[in-house]
């Protein structure tokens, strides 16, 4: 994530109030050219980063 910062990825920001694992978790919309917008929540630990939701909706309330 805060490689993502660093790039400019803006739109990496907290997905949720309380953590997941124990680690807070992030989301970040991006577009995937013919795959479309998608929706991606993770957590990071260290040097690993557990993705726990990809969809296509980029409604919230689907999260």
């Amino acid at each position: 994530m805060e490689r993502e910062q660093a790039t400019g990825l803006t739109k990496v920001k907290l997905a949720l109030r309380q953590p997941v694992a124990g680690r807070p978790c992030f989301e970040l919309r991006c577009n995937l050219a013919k795959l479309g917008s998608v929706r991606v929540a993770s957590t990071l630990d260290g040097q690993v980063a557990r993705i726990w939701f990809i969809s296509t909706s980029l409604q919230k309330a689907t999260f």
